[in-house]
């Protein structure tokens, strides 16, 4: 594996796809049962946004920046905004990745399991997680293996209500493919979980292929939303795209509420665009 998450930590697709987590989290922790979480691709948890790495490509500057000051933003941004505070007491130093945020968000009963392929990433990991003082309510086990293998491993999780995010760095030319197959035999298994899946948008009709691939594997309820920030005639990641199975019965309402303030905040220039689409 070449792909380091940490030049690209903090920009408007990781915002976009923590917003969605962090929101579909509190929502499943409101209920007082126990909850499993899954994070396939999990990196190292933390980002040093002064770091070289961070510097040399502050794609953050026009992400997690922009919503970090954002004094008027729409209710349904406030929990993320909270998790950026709690690691940031004013200028925005530190970016948390998914591993943090679940294991920020999840209580004592939860448990919470994580996979990185990346040895150096993995070391990192286990690092952040380890009790250091940030408050986190949850350890989580770690594992350095592959996430295709270790999903169908360790599927089904110790709680029936569970959530898995898959987040490829999509290196590999089957990495689509691989994702939806995965995440075909993992509603299989969990039938009731929440399944997270991130896509680049740079081929709209490979993304429109792969969820009718999953979508196929039965009448789950899902959620879609793109979110555009430039035009994609330009260079460069400008579109992401979420596909939600079995969403959270507030989240769609949440996310319309949200979408048009949050295109506009993080625009580059013009053909931003939100879009959600959904079933069931």
């Amino acid at each position: 594996m070449n792909y380091r998450h940490a030049f690209h930590a903090g920009n408007h697709a990781d915002v976009l796809k923590h917003i969605v987590l962090v929101l579909c989290l509190e929502y499943m922790t409101r209920k007082a049962g126990p909850i499993s979480v899954f994070d396939a691709h999990a990196g190292r948890g933390l980002y040093d946004l002064t770091s070289e790495e961070a510097q040399r490509s502050p794609e953050w500057q026009n992400g997690a920046a922009r919503v970090f000051d954002w004094p008027d933003a729409p209710p349904a941004l406030a929990p993320f905004q909270q998790a950026l505070r709690r690691l940031n007491a004013q200028d925005l130093r530190v970016y948390p990745g998914s591993p943090w945020l679940a294991a920020w968000a999840l209580r004592p009963q939860d448990s919470l399991s994580l996979c990185e392929l990346h040895p150096q990433d993995c070391l990192a990991l286990r690092r952040v997680i380890a009790p250091d003082g940030q408050s986190l309510q949850r350890r989580a086990d770690v594992h350095e293996r592959d996430a295709y293998e270790a999903l169908r491993a360790l599927l089904p999780l110790p709680h029936k209500r569970a959530l898995i995010l898959i987040d490829p760095p999509y290196e590999r030319s089957d990495d689509f493919q691989a994702a939806a197959k995965a995440l075909r035999q993992g509603l299989q298994r969990v039938r009731q979980g929440v399944f997270l899946w991130w896509r680049p948008l740079k081929d709209a009709g490979q993304v429109d292929r792969s969820d009718g691939e999953v979508q196929a594997e039965g009448q789950f309820p899902f959620l879609r939303v793109d979110l555009a920030v430039r035009s994609a005639m330009l260079p460069g990641l400008g579109a992401s795209s979420l596909l939600i199975l079995n969403p959270p019965y507030p989240l769609e309402g949440q996310l319309t509420g949200l979408l048009p303030a949050l295109c506009a905040r993080l625009a580059q220039g013009p053909g931003a665009s939100w879009h959600i689409s959904r079933s069931g």
